[in-house]
């Protein structure tokens, strides 16, 4: 399996047949490189840094064969701009998914809290996808963990590192909780090259422990798991 880091909470997967699956195409994601071959588009919630309304719209335009899943309330934004009913499918906290050969299940429900005094008002769906013998975990914007898990652990955790919602002791949990080979931060916009150093000095598992390599990605940056 290769996986394309693309900014933030975004990640492309090649699928067996070549093409790709892109989880999360959001506003502070290089969007373009992302949808570039991508047939299959995957949303966790209808956060703008998590969904691109614009760019998806536009590659939905251009590429009649891609088709989109996410919650209601991801999939009313990008009917309202436009896009096409039939090629936008609703998904739920228990759904499996077989898209094109690739395995996607679906589990969360919901956002991780910003604040007691803050609703929280979106649903936040998370994706375990296997594809080509290989499983990766994308949680959204939640800690949520996968409800099940394939003999020996998954094969990539994305662990998300910053955002007005993250204390780093819950990722810190997160992934020495999740059982997978490599960890790799997402959601990481707000963070300096400062940040990102401190940050993986504590995810590191040199410092608490953990059973997998932390390995960080620059935009564009792939990995074979």
């Amino acid at each position: 399996m290769q996986l394309t880091y693309h900014g933030h909470a975004c990640v492309g997967l090649t699928l067996p047949d070549g093409d790709t699956l892109v989880i999360d195409p959001g506003s502070f994601s290089d969007t373009e490189a992302a949808l570039r071959r991508a047939t299959a588009v995957l949303i966790t919630h209808d956060h703008a840094d998590h969904l691109d309304t614009d760019a998806v719209l536009r590659h939905l335009r251009t590429a009649p064969d891609t088709h989109v899943w996410g919650p209601r309330s991801a999939l009313d934004d990008l009917t309202a701009a436009g896009a096409p009913a039939d090629r936008v499918h609703e998904v739920n906290p228990g759904d499996v998914l077989d898209i094109a050969g690739t395995h996607v299940t679906v589990g969360g429900g919901t956002h991780a809290e910003i604040h007691p005094d803050a609703p929280r008002l979106a649903t936040n769906v998370t994706y375990q996808v296997a594809t080509s013998g290989r499983t990766v975990y994308h949680p959204g914007d939640s800690y949520t963990a996968p409800e099940a898990l394939p003999d020996g652990g998954l094969d990539v955790l994305l662990v998300p590192v910053s955002g007005p919602w993250v204390k780093l002791a819950h990722a810190i949990d997160f992934a020495r909780t999740v059982p997978a080979a490599v960890v790799v931060p997402i959601h990481d916009a707000p963070l300096s090259e400062v940040g990102h150093t401190l940050t993986a000095r504590w995810l590191d598992t040199a410092r608490l422990g953990g059973q997998y390599d932390y390995t960080r990605l620059s935009v564009g940056e792939s990995l074979t798991a």
